[in-house]
């Protein structure tokens, strides 16, 4: 008769049982939001003025959120807490010829829409792609 040992899955179900899954689920949090942290300050482009001042304050103003715990969530990312940050993001109506100001000069041919630059488009796509791997890759440190 065979003979079957054991020891290695109950080795590994031991192994399961006090694997601190939390742990890595944060850290798999961390990594993804400074992952897309460096995708999103990769493809901010800063403005160019006519007065030949270039900008970056939307690039430069892109955070990692504090990964939190609340139950069996998890919960992390990016942001910016830039006022203008949307109308850059979605786009924006114009007043075409609406100003009120004495120095307001309407201009011929105005735009009425203002389309937006759609940053986070191309990043969250990215992260999504990334997101497992670097779940399982914490998951598996965690069994180590």
């Amino acid at each position: 008769m065979n003979e079957i040992d054991f020891s290695q899955l109950e080795k590994l179900q031991k192994q399961m049982e006090s694997a601190d899954y939390t742990k890595a689920c944060v850290s798999a949090m961390n990594e993804i939001s400074q992952r897309a942290l460096k995708y999103i300050s990769n493809v901010t482009k800063p403005g160019h003025y006519k007065n030949g001042k270039v900008g970056g304050t939307l690039k430069k103003s892109w955070q990692t959120e504090e990964t939190t715990v609340s139950g069996s969530t998890v919960k992390g990312g990016i942001y910016t807490a830039l006022e203008y940050a949307p109308y850059v993001e979605f786009g924006h109506r114009t007043r075409l010829g609406k100003g009120t100001s004495p120095k307001y000069k309407p201009k011929k041919n105005g735009k009425k829409w203002v389309e937006g630059k759609k940053y986070l488009n191309t990043v969250v796509p990215k992260v999504e792609r990334d997101a497992p791997k670097i779940l399982m890759q914490k998951m598996e440190e965690v069994l180590k």
